[in-house]
């Protein structure tokens, strides 16, 4: 840092500690360490001076600096603070810059932060713009280490408070200091990271009130000549030793000439702050009625007003109000130059609190008027409207709902207080219902902390009763049926929703299929409504082609319930690839939707596991084209049980850690992670991990109620049956088999009673293993998949034992022999080598043990193959121990960013693809490459490659 930078100011006093900080962080960040400091404390404290020190230290010391300011108007103003911070720069940059700034991931930005950026063919969603802005702060910072100054933060809007949380996460690992100064205690307006995350800010930084010492030293200083210790003194009582509000009692007592003396302590004990106040509005009160009228109008117009829309809403003059502004600078109300901008927030919201309601809600028109004519569009309009008085003004109406159309997608909780708005305005009669079913779908996309889902509910309701239009009725059906759903009302959803089934005409067929596949949709998450809905859709089997959306949501269900229902997997296959023929249901639904996971899911049950991870691959590649992470969590999460039933373990483990480490994933998503990262233990963790898993994940407790509740039975049942914990094993997928009991749906992919039989089995229940192995059997001769009929014999095998077993273990082998089921043909083979060995069959269990072996290894089941190497050399063989070196040595992470790498993304790509930092990948690079012992990218792909790849290309 500049010793310049150091001078202390009048401002400035007693903020030695403060400075050192701020000043150590952004050396950090100028080396490429980031970090984010919150500035709190109450409101004069001088956390702007502060900023402003860090602003003039950044710029000296050659950063970026994008500067923004939150304000009370802007706070309704979807991305104010986010526009102002990257805004302009990008405005004034020369193309090229642009568009390498905007480039990658960037570009999800691009439509909030810059008016020549390209829309997006989908909105990206608030996760995406998230991302976006993340990236293009990355971006901005690898040419020259950025700071981003936020001052009033406590006013910033929620989707840019978002965003300073979002890179708050991220930022140690680049070259960026966000410093932020936000208002605690009276006047605060909302929790900034470091109040609703503690752990968000690096440093926390809270200006302590002025000392008597400091207090007397600026006192002194503006009245050197008549300077009394024991007015200073009565100062520092009367403020608290508050900086702004010693600086206007010092103008309040000298605008009435009360001179700085012994004699005048009393006077000064006698004024407190709300006098402080008053006197701001005497001292503009004798600055004449045209300063008055000026300092009205930029109080409306909010933040960095300009002078010709100031005039106007005062109704004067050009010249006359630019002679007013002039003098308001003088009288330290406003800042001298343009934009106009008060001198500080406490000073705007006295004289904007003395505007009459009726005055004011008309100023605001008047300034959104303004602003229209100027060209702004209604996102920009819409804080002035929100202010406005509601009457019947139909462009107020649309220009609100212009505003929310344009930010629904990621910022909904701004979209519903503009909807809100319009609705009480009201709308013409013509378009109410449109704009009551518009705030019905923003009020089911903010979370219930913002609205009460039950009002989205009346609000359906209402569109439902008095909407003649047929096509915005089954709209709002299809809401209604989601929202009842979540709200636990599935069975007034499924009467709501057959009623207007039931009467709809032949030209409404196709609001038909979608309102019955919505319904069924959601039935499927209902135990006991689950097996009626799919019956329901008994009557469509064999007569729809997928030609519509609609047609293809039914397939959807159909084959979903094919697959839980008692058919075989061929035909649930069929109905699956109808579904997604021609197009998949990424192309028509959000791939973190229930239609798409549902569809793609039922070809993994029937055991066509390449075209499932095709499927979901392109929703992968698709949420990261938008920077959605949720729904990148959430197809991750299905595509690691790909792999695991591939046979991929390893690939399965990165991939579920990868998107488990992402904050925010939803519930879903993260039952399906832990689910894959259960069955992965037991063969990749050591044994004493697993109960701190479980404690540590929740997964300790009753999981009949959880999402995902029978997944997660069944993979800690397994888990637990690994561990020899027989009791808790049984346990498991007893309440698994009470869950499918209860709804009517079973599927042989994910059993219930073989498992149960080897539980049994290790109990000493030899007879009960028997009966209940033979019973899954039966199903998984019909269902008729090679793992599942693998699996089946398998346990049928080792509950029959002896010769019959035997045989049994022969027709597992032979089961899934050349399938991609390569796990389950490992764990196959290695217990018929054990079953052939027990019965001093050596030679032939050497066979099998040696395969299962080298199977085991391939697909990374490192517990598997530990025990058949220990069966090998049981039956007299010496088999060579695999040494932990090349890629087995590789951690779950290292190899998932080498693969990536292997395939030919730079650092940064993968960085986007995997939502992670460059640095992260820079160090998961570094470390594999001296693992594997190779010096360049170019060598990946090789030393990557196994056996394995080969048989799976």
């Amino acid at each position: 840092m500049q010793d310049s930078a150091r001078a202390p100011t009048a401002e400035l006093l007693e903020r030695d500690r403060e400075i050192e900080r701020l000043e150590q962080a952004l050396t950090a960040a100028q080396a490429g360490t980031g970090a984010t400091v919150a500035l709190e404390g109450e409101a004069g404290i001088g956390k702007s001076s502060l900023l402003a020190h860090a602003v003039r230290a950044a710029r000296d010391s050659g950063m970026r600096v994008l500067v923004a300011r939150g304000g009370e108007l802007e706070h309704e103003f979807a991305y104010g603070v986010v526009r102002q911070l990257f805004e302009a720069p990008l405005a004034a940059a020369p193309p090229a810059d642009r568009d390498r700034w905007l480039t990658g991931a960037a570009s999800l930005a691009g439509p909030v932060v810059s008016a020549s950026a390209p829309a997006l063919e989908v909105i990206a969603g608030r996760g995406g713009v998230l991302h976006g802005l993340y990236w293009l702060a990355a971006n901005l910072s690898v040419e020259r280490p950025l700071l981003l100054a936020v001052d009033d933060a406590h006013w910033a809007d929620d989707v840019s408070i978002a965003f300073l949380g979002y890179l708050a996460r991220r930022v140690d690992e680049l070259a960026v200091l966000v410093v932020y100064a936000s208002r605690i205690g009276e006047g605060a307006a909302g929790a900034l990271p470091a109040v609703a995350e503690p752990a968000l800010a690096h440093a926390v930084l809270r200006p302590p009130a002025l000392s008597e010492d400091a207090t007397a030293e600026l006192v002194a200083r503006q009245h050197p000549a008549a300077f009394s210790a024991r007015f200073a003194s009565a100062c520092h009582t009367t403020t608290g030793g508050n900086p702004f509000l010693l600086g206007e009692l010092l103008r309040a007592l000298q605008a009435d000439g009360i001179v700085p003396d012994d004699s005048s302590t009393t006077r000064v004990a006698q004024i407190a702050p709300a006098t402080i106040a008053r006197a701001t509005l005497a001292r503009l009160r004798r600055l004449g009625p045209a300063a008055s009228a000026l300092a009205f109008a930029v109080a409306v117009l909010g933040a960095r007003g300009e002078l010709r829309h100031a005039a106007a809403i005062a109704e004067l003059e050009v010249e006359v109000a630019a002679a007013a502004a002039d003098a308001l600078a003088g009288a330290a109300i406003l800042r001298a130059g343009r934009p106009l901008e008060f001198i500080h927030p406490i000073v705007r919201t006295t004289i904007y609190s003395e505007l009459a309601p009726g005055r004011r809600a008309a100023s605001h028109k008047h300034a959104a008027r303004l602003l229209e004519l100027d060209g702004a569009g209604d996102l920009a309009l819409a804080p002035h409207l929100l202010a406005t008085e509601p009457n019947g003004d139909p462009w107020v109406v649309e220009r609100l709902r212009g505003a929310a159309r344009e930010v629904l997608g990621h910022a909904p909780v701004a979209a519903h207080t503009y909807l809100e708005r319009a609705h009480r305005e009201p709308a013409p009669p013509p378009d109410r219902v449109a704009v009551l079913l518009a705030l019905v779908d923003s009020e089911l996309q903010v979370s219930s902390d913002v609205v009460d889902r039950a009002t989205a509910i009346g609000h359906l309701r209402e569109v439902l009763d008095r909407s003649p239009d047929t096509e915005m009725r089954f709209e709002a059906a299809r809401l209604f049926v989601g929202a009842l759903a979540l709200s636990g009302q599935m069975a007034e959803a499924i009467k709501v929703g057959h009623e207007l089934v039931a009467g709809a005409t032949p030209k409404d067929e196709q609001l038909k299929l979608r309102l019955e596949g919505e319904l069924a949709l959601f039935a499927q998450f209902v135990p006991s409504h689950a097996k009626a809905a799919i019956e329901r859709l008994a009557g469509y089997k064999g007569k729809l082609a997928g030609a519509t959306s609609g047609e293809r949501l039914i397939l959807t269900c159909l084959a979903f319930g094919a697959a839980h229902g008692g058919e075989s997997a061929s035909v649930t296959a069929d109905l699956a690839r109808r579904a997604l023929a021609g197009t998949t249901l990424v192309d028509e639904h959000r791939p973190g939707s229930a239609a798409m996971f549902l569809a793609v899911w039922a070809l993994i049950y029937a055991e066509h596991l390449d075209e499932a991870e095709r499927h979901f691959d392109r929703a992968i590649e698709h949420a990261r084209r938008r920077g959605w992470e949720g729904e990148f969590c959430g197809v991750s999460g299905s595509r690691s049980h790909v792999f695991v039933r591939q046979g991929r373990l390893a690939e399965a483990e990165a991939e579920a850690l990868g998107a488990l480490a992402i904050v925010g994933i939803n519930t879903i998503a993260r039952a399906m992670l832990l689910s894959c990262l259960l069955h992965t233990m037991i063969e990749r963790a050591e044994p004493g991990s697993w109960e701190p898993f479980l404690i540590e994940h929740g997964l300790d407790g009753d999981l009949t109620g959880r999402a995902m509740g029978g997944m997660l039975l069944s993979s800690r049942g397994h888990l637990r049956l690994a561990a020899g914990d027989a009791h808790a094993a049984l346990a498991d997928f007893e309440a698994l088999h009470r869950r499918d009991e209860r709804s009517g749906l079973h599927t042989p992919a994910i059993p219930s009673l073989a498992p149960q039989a080897l539980a049994h089995l290790q109990l000493g229940r030899r007879d009960s293993a028997r009966k209940l192995a033979h019973a899954e059997l039966e199903r998984a001769r019909r269902w008729n998949t090679p793992s599942a009929l693998a699996y089946a014999l398998r346990a049928a095998g080792l509950a029959e034992g002896g010769s019959v077993g035997i045989e049994l273990l022969r027709q597992s082998v032979a089961a899934v022999e050349g399938s991609h089921a390569r796990y389950e043909h490992a764990r196959s083979l290695t217990e018929l080598g054990a079953a052939l060995r027990r019965a001093s069959r050596r030679s032939d269990a050497r066979d099998a043990l040696r395969e299962g072996l080298d199977l085991a290894d391939r697909c990374g089941a490192l517990r598997l193959a530990g025990r058949a190497r220990d069966e090998l050399v049981a039956t007299g063989a010496r088999p060579r121990r695999t040494a932990l070196r090349g890629r087995d040595a590789l951690t779950p992470s290292e190899r998932r960013v080498a693969q990536l790498a292997a395939d030919g993304l730079s650092n940064r790509g993968i960085a986007q693809a995997l939502f992670v930092t460059v640095r992260t990948v820079e160090g998961h690079l570094t470390h594999a490459y001296m693992k594997l012992d190779i010096a360049a990218r170019d060598d990946l792909a090789v030393a990557l490659a196994t056996p394995a790849d080969h048989v799976r290309g």
